[in-house]
């Protein structure tokens, strides 16, 4: 008797396993053909005539699962004739970091001669995640990121470029006394990305964090001060934590109390 009923609950204990095996089966088969219809709905659409849709098909790609597997779609949008799909397809490019190598070419010519700033900005940034991800290869990157930061027209492509030159290491210490002198500019938007770039350098940029203070007390634009209180918690300087506290005190958007309460953890404060 005890041994009919051990068979019985074996029994259905296999049937059981047979039958979460036959759903995770089905499972996977239903994820593999939604990533499928996803590719060539996306596909179909970074090819579309308006340019509304191709530049939110390339930004869907920024950061999703999609990208590695499309990024022959994302380097080529990098020609897009628009100068908004170019500027989001570098950002996507960048951030498929060492397979993204391939671009580098593409992003250099866009660093220096797209007429849309906001292009050059985003390939000087791609440019340098790549380096940084793929060091062998970055050397094609080194000359025309140096030139943009001396040269271009555009201050926040110039702060960007020495932020690029910084993260792929390239003579750390010049770039980030370079950025702190950007610090100080009279855009608020040059301030915060030169805070954003010091503070992508982590721990070796500590030395400007008083700086970054003073940039994170004078900013009001809650679109800004996230990102300059990221760079706070990432310079890694616990003296900055009265400053980080104060701006959370008057900060009323929730994205940017989330960046500074996640400064403030990671200076060692007590999130309130």
């Amino acid at each position: 008797m005890l041994r009919r009923n051990f068979s019985i609950i074996m029994y259905q204990l296999i049937l059981s396993v047979l039958m979460l095996s036959a759903t995770t089966s089905a499972g996977a088969e239903d994820k593999a053909g939604t990533v499928a219809e996803r590719l060539a709905k996306t596909r179909t659409e970074v090819k579309s005539p308006d340019a509304a849709v191709r530049k939110a098909a390339v930004g869907s790609l920024v950061h999703s699962d999609l990208s590695e597997m499309m990024a022959a779609e994302i380097h080529a949008a990098l020609a897009d004739k628009d100068g908004e799909v170019r500027a989001v397809a570098a950002t996507a490019s960048g951030n498929l970091g060492k397979a993204s190598v391939p671009a580098i070419p593409a992003l250099v010519k866009q660093l220096k001669s797209d007429p849309v700033k906001e292009a050059r900005e985003t390939a000087a940034r791609a440019l340098g995640r790549i380096g940084k991800a793929a060091p062998t290869d970055k050397t094609a990157a080194i000359e025309p990121l140096t030139t943009a930061a001396k040269e271009d027209a555009d201050p926040v492509t110039r702060t960007v470029a020495l932020g690029a030159l910084a993260l792929m290491g390239v003579n750390e210490s010049e770039q980030i006394e370079a950025l702190r002198k950007f610090l100080h500019h009279d855009q608020g938007l040059v301030r915060m990305k030169a805070s954003h770039a010091l503070g992508m350098i982590g721990l070796p940029a500590k030395a400007a964090a008083p700086e970054i203070v003073k940039v994170l007390e004078k900013e009001t634009d809650h679109h800004l001060t996230g990102y300059i209180a990221r760079a706070l918690g990432n310079t890694g300087d616990p003296a900055s934590l009265p400053a980080l506290y104060a701006a959370l005190k008057r900060e009323t958007d929730p994205g940017a109390q989330g960046e500074m309460k996640g400064a403030i953890s990671k200076l060692g404060g007590k999130v309130p």
